[in-house]
């Protein structure tokens, strides 16, 4: 079952949790948590918090080219067209602005060979990495400014513009990891620091019960669904749907379509072509079923996503980030500013605030399950990247929901 690929904020895109890839299957699913569980996953770095930028290098121009979106199918823009972008915008315009100076003079300090391998001869390939400013801090507090390069995606664009997701063939994070000392010498802004990879060792929990706590609840999920391991998420969810599609009794043929539509599979077809064969009436249902099913997809998935956040919190336990001295410093003051969210949103009386805050409760369940200041790890399996985010994301949730509203609510 392929899905349609929508790259959203940024070239990058949404990192997947391990629920959100319809291909994968329950036995690869938890094949990954025994592996997490015992610390035997490959290539684990450390999920930062800052701001992501796609950078490339054209040799025959001898420019250092960044890009957040389809202005890389053009070549990317200069350091001039970065800070036009951002112009304006305070400590957001010093960030990306200072990280391109950055970055120019760290990739000005490779070898022509060594550029040539990275990057190919015009920015032909291009690599990810994260900007970490103290100034414009997002959830958590860093205590330096950062280049980070990442291990994961790597694009390639050809002589025509045309871009695509590619494996590191010629290993150039590795390569440019190896030049880390050189390039750090060759920056000449003060106090920032240009870093690999930073890499992570998991702990083994294979002495614990939250694998298998963990993989009863998905069985319970699974079994509710009647599939078994060798189904996929997308087989899953095609279940549910047709379940809740009997009601609307359709034609099979015009099920399947329905079904395509709303898990957004590549090649479905439009709820136009699909409402074109239907009845008034079931033109009516079919379009409120369609635009209703992001709320029902999310429901089908609650109750993994709950398991797996619960394993993931547990696998992150005390874990500390590699650009933060006192790790436990943050973690308190981490508790302290979700602790505060919570306590002003519970006593707003904003229904709609306290009906999401519930939602972001039923995964963290307690300040005191942040216990590391960390976003989370990103791993790589079968060529994809996956996540962990464990507590950051219901606490960067409420924080997000107390500062700065929902829509709906009132605070």
């Amino acid at each position: 079952m392929k899905q349609a690929v929508l790259l959203e904020g940024g070239l990058v895109g949404h990192l997947q949790h391990l629920y959100d890839n319809k291909d994968l299957t329950f036995k690869e699913i938890k094949s990954i948590l025994r592996k997490a569980s015992t610390g035997r996953l490959e290539k684990v770095s450390e999920k930062m918090d800052g701001m992501n930028l796609v950078f490339s290098y054209d040799l025959s121009q001898d420019t250092v080219k960044v890009t957040r979106g389809s202005d890389i199918k053009a070549g990317g823009m200069d350091a001039a067209a970065l800070a036009a972008k951002f112009a304006g915008r305070g400590s957001v315009e010093e960030a990306f602005t200072t990280a391109f100076k950055v970055l120019e003079g760290a990739i000005g300090a490779l070898p022509a060979k060594a550029k040539q391998k990275v990057f190919g001869p015009s920015a032909n390939r291009w690599y990810s990495m994260e900007i970490v400013y103290t100034k414009n801090p997002n959830v958590i507090n860093y205590d330096s400014n950062n280049l980070v390069f990442h291990g994961w995606p790597v694009f390639k664009r050809d002589r025509t513009g045309n871009v695509g997701m590619s494996e590191d063939e010629v290993g150039g994070v590795d390569i440019l990891t190896q030049y880390i000392e050189r390039m750090q010498k060759a920056v000449d802004t003060s106090g920032w620091k240009v870093r690999g990879p930073s890499v992570v060792r998991m702990r083994d929990l294979s002495n614990g019960t939250i694998y298998q706590d963990t993989v009863t609840q998905i069985d319970t999920a699974m079994s509710d669904a009647g599939v078994g391991d060798s189904s996929t998420m997308g087989e899953y969810l095609t279940v549910l749907l047709k379940e809740d599609l009997t009601a609307l009794k359709l034609p099979s043929k015009i099920e399947k379509m329905v079904v395509a539509r709303c898990l957004g599979l590549e090649g479905a077809p439009s709820v136009i072509d699909i409402k074109k064969t239907l009845s008034k009436e079931n033109k009516g249902k079919v379009s409120a079923f369609v635009k209703n099913s992001p709320v029902h997809l999310k429901g089908y998935v609650r109750h993994i996503e709950l398991a797996i956040n619960d394993f993931a919190v547990e696998v992150l336990k005390g874990l500390g980030s590699t650009l933060i001295d006192d790790s436990g410093k943050e973690v308190d003051r981490l508790r302290g500013e979700v602790q505060n969210a919570v306590s002003a949103i519970e006593s707003s009386g904003d229904e709609t605030a306290m009906s999401i805050l519930a939602q972001q409760m039923a995964k963290l369940k307690s300040v005191e399950n942040i216990t590391s200041p960390m976003e989370g790890v990103v791993f790589i399996y079968k060529g994809n990247a996956y996540k962990f985010t464990g507590s950051f994301a219901a606490a960067n949730q409420i924080l997000g929901l107390f500062k700065y509203g929902r829509k709906g609510t009132k605070l």
